[in-house]
This record gives C-alpha cells, sequence and structure tokens, in this order.
C-alpha cells in the first residue's frame, strides 16, 4: 500500500520528462542566446582564455563546471545542452518538491509543488544551455537546505556559502540576492545578545527595502525601473518584518564564518581555475564584477507593468504593518483567508491562463503578497523558519528580471510555488484539525482533485510537445539531429547552413547567430563572440572582427531582418563602425524566410538548393511556367518525382506533383559562382545527377496565390524518400 501511495507522483514525473524533453527538441529560437552560450563553452574548452579570447557576460564557475561535464563526455551541441537544461529544469522542481514533502508529508502539497514550478519554468524551452538552468537547479537546492538544516545552522551556512559562491561566480547579481536573501534569515535568527531582536528586524527591513534601490538607481529615469524598485522594496520589508515575528535564534556568528569561508573557498579556487588558462586577474575583475555593472546601461527591457501594479503593492505593504502591529483572531483569519485567496488566484493563472501568465503575476502581486505566507499563525510555528527562508530568498531572487526581464522572470520567481503550498497546507491544517470525519473526506476529495488537475495541467504540456514532435521536420544538422522543428525552420535552417559550409570559409552573423557555427564547422573572424555584438563588443574588439573579414574575401554574413529589426524598435542601437562597413561591402545573395545570407559586394554565387519561378509570355507555345532549381550533390540518388508543397507550423501540404508525363526537365551544370558550364540537357524520370546544377521544371499549370515564401520543392525517389529539397527565395 505505502508503495502505491508514490504512484501519482511517479506519473506525474513520468509525464513531466516527456513534457520537458518533447518541448525542448521542439523549440529553436532565433534569437540564439543557445548557440552563444554554447559556442563560447565549445571556445573556452579548447582555448582557455576566458574574458581575454573569449566574450562572456557569464561567471567563470558556469564554464569550469561544463568544462568539467566534457571530460565526462558532454558535448557543446544543441543535443546535449538540452538534456543537460532537462536534468536542470527537473532538479529544481524535484528539489521545492521534496523540501515541501519533508515539511508537510501532503502527497497533494508536494504534487502542487513539484508540477507547478515545472510549469513555472516553462521558459526554459526558449533558453536550452543557459545559465539560467543552473541558476535555478542551485537556488531550489539552496532552498531545499533551508527547509533540511534551519535547526542545524552549521551545515545551512556551509551549504550556502558553497552555492552562493558558485552563483555569484555563474552571475554575480543571482549569486549576491542569494547571499542577501540568506543573509537576512540569519540576522533574524542570529543568537546575539549585543543586538536586541527589534535592531535587527530594523537592519533586515532597511537593507532589503534598500536593494532594488541600490540596483536599479542608474535606471530611475526609466519607469519600469522605479516600478520595479518600488514593489520589490514593499515586498522585502513586509517580508523581512513577518519573518521577525517568529525569528528564534537557533543561529551564532561562528555558523556564518563557516558559510563565509565555503564561499571564499569556491571564489578562490575559481578563479585560480581560469587565471591558470589564460586569464588575468584585471580581466577576471572586468568579466566577474565591473562588465555587469553596466549591462543595464546596455540593454534593458521591462515587462508592462500592470496599472494596479503599485497601488495594490502599496495596500499590501500597509496591510502587512497592521498585521503585524495588531495580532489577534481577526488577524490570524485574514492572514489565512489571505493566503487560499492569493494562491486560488495564482492557480487560476496557471491553470486557465489570463491576461497575466502565472509568473507574471508572481511579480506584479506574488511578492507582495508573500509576507502573508511568512507572518506566524498560531499553530504553524514549525514551518515558520523555512517558510520565512524561502520568502527572504524569492523576493531579492525576483530582482533577477531586472533589467531584461523576460525568462528571468520565472527564474527569479519559482520559489512562490513551495511558498504558497507550505502556507497554504498550514492553514488546512489548523483550520481542519478539529473537523468531523466528513469534513476531513472532503478537505482529502479537494486534495485528490488538486492532484488531478496538476497531472492533467501537465499532461497537456506533454501532449503538444509529443504533437509538436509529430508534425515537425528533423533538423538533421551536426549536433543537432534530434531537434524537430517547423518544416519551414528545418528546411530554412538546412539551407543556410549548406551555402555557408560550400561557399564561406569564415562567418559572421547579425545579430550574432552562433548556432551556425556549431552546424557548419566554419569559423568566425575571432573569438569575441556575443549575440548583440554592436552594443557589447568594444571598439578595438569589433575593429578587430572588421580586419579579418576585410582579409577573408570568402566570407559570409547571415543576417536575420526582422530580429535586427526587432532589437531597433525595441530602443537598443545596432550602429557602429563594424555595422557601417558591413552594409558598405556586403551584399545580399539571397534571402530565405527572415534570413538574408550576404556576400562580398561584385561576388556571385550559386544559391544552392533555392528555387526561383519564371512565367512566360501565354500562348507562347511553351509551358507558362519555369522554376529554376539550384541544386548540389555528390551523386544525387534516383529521382523518380517532384513534389511543391505548401509549409506550415504544423507540417507541409503537397500542392502538386509532377512526373515525365506532365513536366520538362533540363538539366544545366554550374560552378560555384552559378555560372553555366555547359549546355542544358533533356532528362527524363527518373535521373541520376552530380555536382552543382540547375534543373529547370517546366509546368503548365501552377497553384494560384501560392506562398512563394512558405513553398518548397522536393525530389523523391520511387519509395518517396526526398533525395533534394529547394526552397523559393526572393
Amino acid at each position: 500500500m505505502s508503495r502505491l501511495r508514490w504512484a501519482p507522483l511517479a506519473l506525474l514525473g513520468a509525464i513531466l520528462v516527456v513534457a520537458g524533453a518533447t518541448q525542448l527538441f521542439s523549440t529553436f529560437m532565433v534569437y540564439d542566446d543557445e548557440g552563444y552560450v554554447l559556442f563560447s563553452l565549445k571556445t573556452f574548452a579548447e582555448g582557455g582564455g576566458l574574458y581575454e579570447r573569449v566574450y562572456s557576460q557569464y561567471g567563470p564557475f558556469f564554464f569550469l563546471l561544463n568544462q568539467g561535464l566534457q571530460l565526462a563526455g558532454f558535448q557543446f551541441t544543441n543535443t546535449d545542452g538540452r538534456l543537460l537544461t532537462l536534468v536542470c529544469w527537473l532538479g529544481a522542481a524535484g528539489f521545492c518538491g521534496a523540501a515541501v514533502w519533508r515539511l508537510t508529508r501532503s502527497m497533494a502539497a508536494t504534487n502542487f509543488v513539484f508540477g507547478g514550478v515545472f510549469l513555472h519554468l516553462l521558459q526554459m524551452t526558449s533558453e536550452p544551455s543557459h545559465p539560467g538552468g543552473l541558476i535555478t537547479l542551485a537556488t531550489a537546492a539552496a532552498a531545499w537546505c533551508g527547509t533540511r538544516w534551519t535547526t542545524a545552522p552549521r551545515r545551512l551556512a556551509l551549504a550556502t556559502g558553497l552555492i552562493g559562491g558558485a552563483l555569484v561566480l555563474t552571475k554575480i547579481n543571482v549569486g549576491v540576492f542569494l547571499v542577501a536573501g540568506a543573509g537576512g534569515w540569519w540576522l533574524l535568527h542570529l543568537e546575539a545578545p549585543q543586538f536586541g531582536p527589534r535592531t535587527r528586524a530594523g537592519l533586515v527591513v532597511v537593507a532589503m527595502a534598500l536593494l532594488p534601490v541600490a540596483l536599479m538607481r542608474s535606471q530611475f529615469s526609466n519607469r519600469g525601473a522605479v516600478i520595479f524598485a518600488l514593489i520589490a522594496a514593499a515586498a522585502g520589508a513586509s517580508v523581512a518584518l513577518a519573518a521577525a515575528r517568529g525569528a528564534r535564534p537557533p543561529s551564532r556568528w561562528r555558523d556564518l564564518a563557516v558559510g563565509a569561508v565555503a564561499g571564499l573557498a569556491v571564489t578562490a579556487l575559481t578563479g585560480l581555475a581560469v587565471i591558470v588558462q589564460g586569464t588575468s586577474l584585471h580581466s577576471l575583475l572586468e568579466g566577474v564584477l565591473f562588465g555587469p555593472l553596466r549591462h543595464p546601461t546596455v540593454y534593458s527591457y521591462y515587462i508592462a507593468w500592470p496599472e494596479s501594479t503599485v497601488p495594490v503593492a502599496v495596500g499590501l505593504a500597509v496591510a502587512a504593518g497592521c498585521a503585524i502591529a495588531w495580532p489577534g483572531t481577526l488577524t490570524t483569519r485574514l492572514v489565512a483567508t489571505g493566503r487560499v485567496v492569493a494562491a486560488a488566484i495564482y492557480f487560476a493563472y496557471w491553470g486557465l491562463g489570463g491576461p497575466l501568465s502565472a509568473p507574471k503575476f508572481a511579480l506584479c502581486f506574488g511578492l507582495g503578497l508573500a509576507w502573508l505566507f511568512v507572518l506566524p499563525l498560531s499553530g504553524d510555528e514549525r514551518t515558520q523558519p523555512a517558510r520565512a527562508w524561502l520568502a527572504l530568498l524569492l523576493v531579492p531572487q525576483a530582482l533577477h528580471a531586472f533589467p531584461v526581464a523576460g525568462s528571468q522572470v520565472g527564474w527569479g520567481t519559482f520559489l512562490w510555488v513551495p511558498l504558497v503550498a507550505l502556507g497554504v497546507h498550514d492553514v488546512v491544517r489548523i483550520f481542519t484539525a478539529s473537523w468531523r470525519p466528513a469534513g476531513l473526506r472532503v478537505v482529502t476529495a479537494a486534495g485528490s482533485l488538486l492532484m488531478l488537475g496538476v497531472t492533467v495541467g501537465c499532461a497537456e504540456y506533454a501532449w503538444l510537445g509529443l504533437s509538436r514532435v509529430r508534425q515537425s521536420n528533423p533538423l538533421s544538422l551536426p549536433g543537432a539531429s534530434e531537434l524537430r522543428l517547423p518544416e519551414g525552420t528545418a528546411t530554412a535552417l538546412r539551407i543556410l547552413s549548406r551555402n555557408i559550409v560550400a561557399h564561406g570559409d569564415m562567418l559572421f552573423s547579425l545579430p550574432g547567430m552562433l548556432s551556425f557555427h556549431l552546424w557548419t564547422d566554419v569559423p568566425p573572424p575571432t573569438t569575441a563572440n556575443v549575440t548583440h555584438w554592436f552594443s557589447l563588443l568594444s571598439p578595438a574588439q569589433q575593429e578587430a572582427i572588421r580586419q579579418r573579414l576585410d582579409e577573408a574575401p570568402r566570407a559570409i554574413v547571415v543576417v536575420h531582418r526582422e530580429l535586427d529589426d526587432f532589437v531597433q524598435r525595441n530602443g537598443v542601437s545596432t550602429a557602429s563602425p563594424l555595422n557601417t562597413w558591413l552594409h558598405q561591402n556586403y551584399q545580399p545573395a539571397f534571402t530565405l524566410e527572415d534570413y538574408e545570407l550576404w556576400v562580398r559586394k561584385g561576388r556571385s554565387i550559386a544559391a544552392l538548393d533555392t528555387a526561383t519561378m519564371f512565367e512566360t509570355t501565354p500562348n507562347s507555345g511553351e509551358p507558362r511556367y519555369k522554376i529554376s532549381l539550384t541544386l548540389a550533390a555528390s551523386a544525387l540518388a534516383t529521382t523518380t518525382s517532384l513534389e511543391l508543397h505548401r509549409l506550415g507550423f504544423s507540417g507541409s501540404k503537397i500542392e502538386q506533383t509532377w512526373t515525365n508525363s506532365d513536366v520538362r526537365l533540363f538539366v544545366t551544370p554550374l560552378n560555384t559562382t552559378g555560372a553555366t558550364m555547359g549546355a542544358p540537357q533533356r532528362i527524363t524520370l527518373p535521373f541520376r545527377a552530380s555536382g552543382i546544377m540547375r534543373l529547370d521544371v517546366f509546368i503548365d499549370r501552377f497553384p494560384t496565390g501560392f506562398p512563394y515564401q512558405q513553398g518548397a520543392v522536393y525530389l523523391l525517389d520511387a519509395k518517396g524518400n526526398r533525395t533534394a529539397e529547394a526552397r523559393f527565395i526572393n
């Protein structure tokens, strides 16, 4: 019977594995932070020189950890990066679920947290290989340690020091936030007769309120930063006051010393490990500390704060002050009701959707509500230290969404889920303690329905992921063979990669899209590589890139036009001498979807695996339409038919099939510039061919209004296998 008790959780775990894997392996984001991170890791592993020759916005611990994983067989590919992200994603959810189970022994609460944290971090699908995976795993581990060792302060100090040191040297702001939250908890629970409880509480309240103000002061000309600082400061002060109400001093100064020594040891060993691999002390300080301090002035992006955010934040802070100043039965009932209502609203956004996503709700309103789940009620003293620990980590971690509020919103607020579960479980336990069996059965049924709702909600994403995988096309590029993407995306990336390999001995991109280097093995101009190179690289670094490109007449530049325009529309200038030089010296060879492939001005190339449509004069006696396919194959397999496809997100639709009865074919050999190397030859199906060629397809019928930008021509063998593909280009 005890084993059957775990069946719902085991089922949910299996569903999460399927949901995470299918979602991760069917998603590719065009801004390609993934490629930037993977290529930087690969470059460092091959030659060291972090911050000297390898540009990065992230800390050395992240690089050393991945370098160590490489020794265990990890490869810097899209496939392995996604597998590692899945481990971090599930691990973060698992740590949070384990923390709640330890304190509640409630399968419903544990199930809610395990599935809830997983869905709260669903943006992991957009950021595979990013340090965000490691950050959430480490933060969740710290949360678990706090619920496990609140009565063993030395162990907690040791774990916090190790995790905090690793996070500081992964992304310094996140590490500082964790140390700040843990430090606030420690000061409230410190046995220090020379500092009374009120003095210590006052210090923590002031520190938690000033932290967001100090962090964002340089951006106070932006309304979004002011709102963020206000809600974080109000939430921090409220949580600190609520945590102080139930704080008991289990820790001593020597426990803090253990944590400090552990953190310094991680810092020293990490710094030494990268210094011996070619990083100077000056560059280490620049990469870890000074560079990140300048980042808010380089690029910032704030969420659209709801108009109610500020008044709600102020109102909740006032309510916290009143509840703390006037404890009593009425306050207890109001706080308990507030916990249940806040959890219900969050669950509604999570389960049913709405104008706010669940992570956005947690950031905009959840921070202000956090004190409700910390303030002790009569009967929940046992879990109060753990709830205070979670909340004091949560509020500073939410600052991770400054200055860029993308996936960081979820990464910074996921501890809201276990905090809510613990707070509501305590309310249910306290207020149902005197209920009769019939009432308790109602509570048990409600818990079962909650588990069912969580499982069904997660299963929906697993089904969506499976559907996307079935409807998608294998990318079939080196290191990314397991990715299955929409057919239009997959064909575009494959065709671009083939042209890069055939026509380029150096590759650059605007913005930086570094997965192309992993797929093609064509090198960049220098080892200073990043997405927003126009604003993040120094003038000297950009000049070095320009010089290398100038020396390479066969260099290729890939431009994502829509992404470049999006960056500029959001207030990020791409203007730089290097960008100006690129526009002066390069021209588009062809455009495919939103991608442009540029070559040096005056250079011609055969645009491989592309198709161009021509329409002849009616009544000329010749077929009305001609489709010219530029193909390249070392040994094109026997082709028996051609198909015209309309590509869509959920697959492709066959518009026409051509065989000998309704098509005339001519093949012309070409060289790499696209110039003809002989006279056209009439051929019939089936046929074999090799080398670079132009295949002219003459037909009398063609679909009216066919969307060329979403069109492709496939060559098939007798078994229906694709022998070649070509996309229509502008």
